[in-house]
Order: structure tokens, then sequence, then C-alpha cells
């Protein structure tokens, strides 16, 4: 043993370094020539003019001109696709289809370019391995490489790989190998669950992400036919607005949805997916996001004391969310330990008008019992707009209570018009309650800040009337803050609306990492004052980048803020539009006098089922809106 000892070589870190810069490069020039540029030509950009656009990289899967690229392949129409070898050789290429849940591309070649397909085989990898990204440069041709670790599977609900090797876009399409140089996933340009920001944002973050080449090889021959492939969805809306919490009960369903084709309805509880026991709307959706429109998946169900499997034949596409409204407000009331919900106002001219009373006791509604408000408020919002909803109401009436069925037949949220707010969401001006500005102080926050509220006494709200809250979100170069916000000032007071006017770090401009500090600023509020979290907007101060960027917070972060106030001519951020959320819906103010007509982005924003009204630009119309936001 002492011998052996003695003939092991001492391997020094700048050995071990160059060994392993070796086996990357090793690696790399092992699926090199897999690997071709795609380049495309006759992009419009923002200002209609035609550009070229970065390329980025595809990967040969087959003997037949077949290559798999990412998505920024055609996310812009572009006049022509063009595909580069190492060597130089060029041809054009066309989209047969995508894989629009993997952010996925096939593209077919004109002419054959000679290159090695790699093996879309499932090869084993572990959290913590080594792995490497390999692109191409732009101009020359040669690799680009970078490594790091896989530091997650199943990211992006289920569907792929994450890595902290530093990526950008001549990586996308690109294979991500391991250090034998064997293929475990194609590179996208995916952004972190919980991210609003566009793709490009994420370039050298450090977070990238890639989609298995097993899933890819299985889905190849639907792609080489020509097909398209969609998420698969189910069209259930969640109890709770925290994917998280331990709770599966379902709070509505989605009108001629897969779910409502197989008979689910509210209150059924999910017990399990695919045969897998879940325990919260997180892990539901985990399941489900490795499933595609048109396949089947088994999900049983807990209905009282009898227990229920639905076939599930996921959809394409659920028709467009058309959020409605029967205009109450209401509020949970317990009494004797058990939960009610009790009818608090009436919206004059809204459907409920004339069928509702202050007071009513609702028990159920659309068909199932109905526990808390926040329940009651997701089942009237995706209510069929074609259909009443059948209302079951515990009545005082001559000393007696009589439960009575009703039918309420819901209008279009965006349609309503709001004659006049009941005295439930209305503010009672208390002349003792002095409201003053103040600087905001958040630990660890760079950005400057003002805050017109009540002010405290002994550290605690004057009283304990619910408020709103508007975050305003200045434009850059905005120096003094408490000039800015004065105009506000009693207009806020008499509604009862606490005002925050936020700066940019930068002088210059908002940073999208700075998406988050009004959620935070909020959160900070909100433990210090009875703020109603349904009565909370932002807006703009101006036309600007505040604006941009109250939309970006506003979209991009779900669920932080009720409602978006924005002046029609501002310009929308890089954001990523999903479908309104259900369980957090946000409602949009579009602030503009003079033009009749709607702004560009308005149309796909409505589509993706966001609430749309029209006003004024006037700031009390604003805060009359924002104290009717808890409108169900």
């Amino acid at each position: 043993m002492l011998v052996l000892s003695a003939m092991t070589p001492a391997w020094g870190e700048d050995d071990l370094r160059m060994l392993r810069a070796a086996a990357i490069r090793k690696a790399a020039q092992s699926v090199a020539d897999s690997i071709v540029r795609v380049e495309k030509f006759g992009v419009a950009d923002a200002a209609g003019e035609v550009a070229d656009d970065a390329p980025t990289v595809a990967i040969a899967v087959d003997d037949a001109r077949h290559f798999i690229a990412s998505s920024l392949v055609n996310r812009q129409n572009a006049t022509a696709i063009v595909l580069v070898a190492a060597d130089g050789t060029r041809t054009t290429a066309k989209v047969i289809a995508s894989d629009d849940r993997r952010q996925l591309v096939l593209l077919e070649a004109a002419d054959d370019l000679g290159v090695r397909p790699v093996q879309l085989n499932a090869e084993p990898c572990e959290v913590g391995q080594t792995v490497i990204a390999v692109g191409r440069i732009a101009g020359d041709g040669s690799l680009a490489v970078s490594s790091g670790i896989l530091s997650a599977k199943d990211r992006l609900w289920g569907v792929a790989l994450q890595t902290d090797a530093r990526v950008s876009s001549v990586f996308y399409g690109g294979p991500l190998i391991d250090l034998r140089g064997q293929l475990l996933g194609v590179l996208v340009p995916a952004v972190p669950d919980d991210a609003g920001e566009d793709s490009t944002a994420w370039y050298d973050s450090g977070v990238a992400f890639a989609i298995p080449a097993a899933a890819i090889g299985k889905r190849l021959a639907r792609l080489v036919r020509g097909e398209n492939i969609h998420p698969g969805l189910v069209g259930i809306v969640a109890k709770s607005n925290d994917p998280y919490v331990e709770f599966t009960e379902i709070s509505a369903v989605r009108p001629r949805s897969p779910a409502a084709l197989a008979e689910m309805i509210p209150g059924d509880v999910v017990q399990s997916v695919a045969g897998i026991a879940v325990r919260s709307h997180r892990e539901i959706k985990q399941i489900l996001g490795t499933y595609d429109a048109g396949e089947t998946v088994m999900i049983e169900i807990r209905r009282g004391d009898e227990t229920i499997n639905k076939e599930i034949l996921l959809a394409e596409s659920i028709p467009p969310l058309r959020p409605q409204w029967i205009g109450i407000t209401a509020r949970d009331e317990n009494a004797d330990d058990k939960q009610s919900i009790i009818v608090t106002g009436l919206f004059a001219g809204g459907p409920a008008e004339k069928v509702l009373l202050v007071g009513d006791q609702i028990q159920a509604a659309g068909g199932s019992k109905v526990d808390d408000v926040s329940s009651l408020r997701r089942r009237v919002f995706t209510a069929d707009p074609e259909a009443p909803i059948a209302v079951t109401v515990l009545r005082q009436a001559d000393g007696e209570s009589k439960t009575i069925e009703l039918s309420i037949q819901p209008t279009e949220m965006a349609t309503a018009k709001i004659q006049s707010t009941p005295d439930s969401v209305r503010y009672n001006v208390n002349a003792k309650t002095k409201w003053v500005t103040e600087d905001l102080t958040l630990p660890d926050v760079a950005n400057k800040g003002v805050v017109f509220a009540p002010e405290l006494k002994d550290g605690a709200a004057p009283d304990d009337q619910p408020l709103g809250f508007l975050m305003v979100m200045a434009d850059p170069g905005e120096t003094d803050l408490k000039k800015a916000i004065k105009p506000l000032s009693d207009l806020a007071a008499k509604s009862g609306v606490i005002v925050c006017m936020l700066a940019p770090a930068n002088d210059a401009r908002w940073n999208p990492e700075e998406i988050d500090v009004p959620v935070r600023v909020l959160g900070s509020l909100k433990k210090t004052y009875p703020v109603d979290e349904l009565m909370t907007a932002v807006t703009g101060s101006e036309k600007g980048a505040g604006g941009s960027m109250a939309m970006a917070v506003a979209i991009g972060r779900p669920g932080a803020f009720a409602g978006l106030a924005i002046h029609a001519e501002v310009r929308p951020p890089a954001v990523r539009l999903v479908e309104n959320n259900p369980s957090a819906p946000l409602q949009i103010l579009i602030q503009a006098a003079a033009s009749p007509d709607e702004p560009l982005w308005a149309a796909a924003i409505a589509k993706a089922g966001y609430v749309i009204v029209r006003d004024d630009a006037e700031t009390q119309s604003m805060l009359r809106w924002i104290r009717s936001l808890p409108r169900i």
C-alpha cells in the first residue's frame, strides 16, 4: 500500500482545473457538428422598421433535415429563416410545428447541411452534476460554451431542467450536455415560474432552463407530422390564492371546460391526479404540467362522503374568461362556530339590486354550497355569461329566518356602469383623523418614496375603517415626491385611500429587478394600517416609464394588487401576458378623456380575461373606482 501511495501523482489545483477545462472542451466538441446558427431576416421592430434579429441556434435531430430550435425563432414574423452550418454552408428553413408548452419549434431545412443528428435518448442526470451549455457565436460561428451545475429538475411545472450556467440568445436551441458529451436537454428562453419579465431580461442571469431530451424524443414524431403541441387545460379554479396551502378544494369550474364536461363541480376536493396523491393546488399544477392537450388524465375527487374518478380529456383552449359580476359587496361573519356570507351592499343598477337584500345570508351559489366571500367571488367571476346563477339565501323577515331560492343573471364586469357605490365601500371622514405625508423608509430598499396616510397615534391607525391603497410609480427624474403627491392628497383623505409615491433607484430609468419593491412596500404598510387587500391599485404618475412599470408590477406579480389604473398612452412593458387569475383577478382602469380609441394593447389584455373599464383621467374617478374594487 505504501508503494501504491508513492506512485499516485499529487494533483494540484491548477492540474485539476486544466483537466476539467479539457473535459469541457472535449464534450463541447462532441456535439459541435450537430449545432447550426439560426438567423432571421425581415423582422419588424417596435417602431415598424424592418431589422435583422439576434441569431440563436438549432440542433439536428434526424437525417431528414429536421432541427429543433427555441421559440425565439417564431416570436416575430420573419420573412426568412436561414440555417448556417459550422463550415459556413447556408440554407433556408421553415417552421414545421411548435411545442408551446416547452417553448420549442421544429424546423425543416431546404437543403442538406451535412450535420450529424443528436441522439434524443433518456440520459440519466442528477442534481449537482456538471453540465455544459453549447451554442454558436454570431459572426464567425465559433462555439460558445458555458458550464455550471444541474441545479434542479422538473421546473416550470414539471417540464424543464434548471442550471446555473450563464446563457444568452446564442445558446437558445442548443444542447445542454454532461461531461461525456451526452445530450441532457435543449436550452429554451424560459424564465422562473414567478417572473413576469420577458426572457431577454434574464440573459446571463445564472438561471437557465432546458427541456429534457427524452421529452423531446417522445413528441418528435408528432412535430414531424406538423402537429402543434399545446399545454393541456382542465378548467378548475383553486379556492385559495396561495397554491402552496395544503388544500385542494375546487372553488369554481370554468364553463365549457374539460372539468365542466366531466361534471366536476365547486366544492369537489381533488385527492389524486394520474394516480399521484396531491395535497395542494401547486402539486395538481405540477403533475398536469407534464400533460399536453389531447391527452387524458385520471383525477380522483371527494364529493361529500363519496370518492369519484373522473377521466379528463385535456383541452388546447378554454372559452376566454369573461369576468362576471352581480353587483354586491359581502363580508364573512363567524357566529356560533359557523361561518356565513352576509350581503353588505348593493350597487345601483347591478343585477342583484332587486333580487338580494342587505343582510341576506348567502348559503349556496351556482348549485353548490359556498362558505366564504373569496369562494363566492371566484364562482361569480367565472360564471357562465349565458346562464343565470342559482342563489340560496337565508333571509330575516317578520322575525323569522326563511330559506329562499333565487336566480340572478350576471353581467360582464367590463360593461358594468357603476352609478353609485353602496355605503359598505364608502369612507366616513373622521374630522379627528389627520392625514400627513411622510418619507418612506424600508430596509434594503434604495428607492425613495413618500406616503400620504392617517397620522399614527401611539404607533397605531386612529380608526379601524378599511382603507384603500394607491401605489404611484413616479417617472424617472421626478425628484420632489412630496410636491408630486400633493395634488392627490385632499381627495385621497376624503376617499380613505392611502397614497404612496415611489421613485426608481436610478434617476434615469426603472430596472426590471425593482418589480418587487412596490409589493414589499404594500406588505409593510398593511401591517400598520387597516388596508383592504381588495382596495389596492397601482398606477403611474404620468404617461411615461412610471406607467409602464406600474403595468409590469400589476401583471407580472398576479395577486399583489387588485387594480391597475393606466393611461391609454402608456407604452406596455415587456412582460409575459398570462390569463387573468380567477383566484386573484386584476381589474384595469384605462384613463383617457380625450381619445375614443382603445390603446393597441387593450384587446390582447381583454382577451386574456382582464376586467377593463374606461373612465376619464380625473383623480376622483380613480379613487372611487379603487373603493369599488371589492365588488362581486
